[in-house]
């Protein structure tokens, strides 16, 4: 069949070499825009693998356990990620920013000292923070609800070993050593924590959540000194040997913002979990804890775009360069709401399935997981306006919004859920999401002078027309800023 003047037999063959012409230019080019793309996108893959894996585990454990029990590890679990984050004193978070700012202004010495000092540091910060977790729940036995205590006590013991791996993470983000930064703690630690409560159950041994707190904490020692050889052997093939400079004073000071910030953040997503512990059963929060993983997998989608853009932010603004900035922070907003918006419609669709597959006692969680899909739309709407303020050296503007949240978040929380139980919850949260992004978004255009909300994507779309309508040579059309 010969082919119409209209469509000429070489325009599909043409469309296809360009299909291939652009996925050679994302596996090859080297400028930073395509390291990010690629980074973000391995980061992704990775995330997605962990997304699936961590459902599958949550759904082994609640199975296994129950929802009582696996509601008493869901709330330890909550305070886990809470006390990790303020127990490293930033230093997980920080490494993407040091890191790249020494590396363009050649300080070599004093990254040398931030390599050695930074585990040091994260060590010591974790080992104290659990003693005085030990501490605490000595002296506030009596005050303590039993079922919480034993668990308590364990959790305190994994800390210094998820603090750890938190350094090394931030370490191989900066330098876009993705696999061995996160494979450790979003696969790994999932994958041997459902074997290991699997195992417990096959060994005869009850499924409480205090061996589920056993099994994590077994879990940390084995990712974390994985994570720990890896890291390290790739940073000494990858810095020379020299003198070593240390600014630990200057490095603390700048990192506590991120403890602060991540720490709050951490307490904002579990302030309802916390807040309904003191009104509802573990049942209950079981509930709700498993609508919130579910939604979960939507804020993958902005975490791999951080993975694979922070320490550019960082660079960018470190020589002033802010129409790449701007460009960048466009794409980045247009692309991951778009993927969002996606991700976050088809699962409030199949909410209902999903906690079905819990167990039957999970599916009164739909109304809030619902409720809850909404929040995170808000939130990607925003863009990546706190990874933006952070990586400018406005750590701590954004480490008091983070603050005022989880104030909000918790007053919303209290005066919602006594009326409306995990539905008001759900509406609190989303709520506090909602006007900490629309907060964000006005401090970004005005501190950092760059739009950063799904609104100023616009010329993202523009350029993804362009690209696609006139191929270049190297398989990308470079994006313009608005006129």
């Amino acid at each position: 069949m010969s082919a119409s003047p209209g469509h000429p037999a070489g325009h599909r063959p043409s469309r296809l070499r360009r299909g291939f012409a652009q996925a050679r230019a994302f596996l090859s080019q080297t400028d930073e825009r395509a390291v990010a793309r690629r980074s973000s996108a391995l980061a992704f893959g990775i995330r997605l693998s962990n997304a699936a894996l961590a459902y599958i585990a949550q759904l082994v454990l609640a199975r296994l356990m129950g929802s009582y029990e696996y509601g008493i590890f869901a709330y330890i679990w909550a305070w886990f990620l809470v006390f990790a984050s303020l127990s490293t004193l930033g230093f997980s978070d920080s490494p993407v920013r040091y890191i790249p700012q020494m590396r363009e202004h050649g300080e070599m010495n004093h990254l040398r000292g931030f390599l050695r000092a930074g585990p040091l540091i994260v060590l010591a910060a974790s080992i104290g923070s659990a003693a005085l977790i030990e501490i605490g729940l000595l002296v506030g036995h009596p005050w303590i609800d039993g079922v919480y205590f034993a668990p308590m006590t364990i959790m305190a013991l994994a800390l210094p070993f998820g603090c750890l791996q938190g350094f090394f993470e931030g370490v191989g983000r900066s330098y876009f050593w993705t696999v061995p930064a996160l494979f450790p703690t979003y696969i790994l630690r999932h994958l041997l924590l459902m074997l290991g409560m699997i195992a417990v159950v096959w060994t005869g041994f009850a499924p409480t959540s205090v061996n589920a707190l056993f099994c994590l904490l077994g879990t940390l020692v084995i990712s974390s000194v994985y994570q720990t050889f890896a890291i390290t052997g790739r940073v000494r093939r990858t810095v020379p040997v020299g003198p070593r400079e240390f600014r630990v004073r200057s490095w603390i000071g700048g990192s506590i913002p991120f403890s602060v910030m991540y720490g709050a953040s951490q307490l904002f997503t579990f302030s309802d979990v916390i807040v309904l512990s003191f009104f509802v059963s573990p049942a209950e929060i079981a509930v709700y804890f498993a609508a919130t993983r579910i939604m979960q997998v939507t804020q993958l989608i902005p975490y791999a775009a951080t993975i694979g853009t922070a320490h550019v932010f960082s660079a960018l603004h470190a020589r002033g360069d802010r129409e790449g900035l701007q460009r960048i922070v466009r794409e980045v907003s247009f692309f991951t709401f778009a993927l969002a918006f996606v991700v976050t419609g088809i699962l409030a669709l199949g909410g209902h399935w999903l906690l079905a597959m819990f167990g039957r006692e999970f599916t009164p969680g739909y109304p809030a997981l619902a409720i809850l899909a909404l929040g995170m739309i808000a939130r990607v709407a925003a863009g990546p306006a706190e990874d933006l303020l952070n990586m400018t050296g406005h750590g701590r503007f954004s480490a008091w919004t983070a603050v005022g949240a989880v104030v909000l978040n918790l007053a919303l929380n209290f005066a919602l859920v006594i009326p409306f139980g995990i539905e008001g919850s759900a509406l609190a949260t989303s709520l506090a999401i909602a006007i900490r992004a629309v907060w964000l978004t006005f401090a970004v255009r005005r501190l950092v002078g760059v739009e950063t909300s799904i609104f100023s994507s616009r010329p993202s779309l523009s350029a993804l027309r362009r690209r696609f309508a006139k191929p270049s040579g190297d398989g990308f059309a470079e994006e313009r800023p608005a006129d």
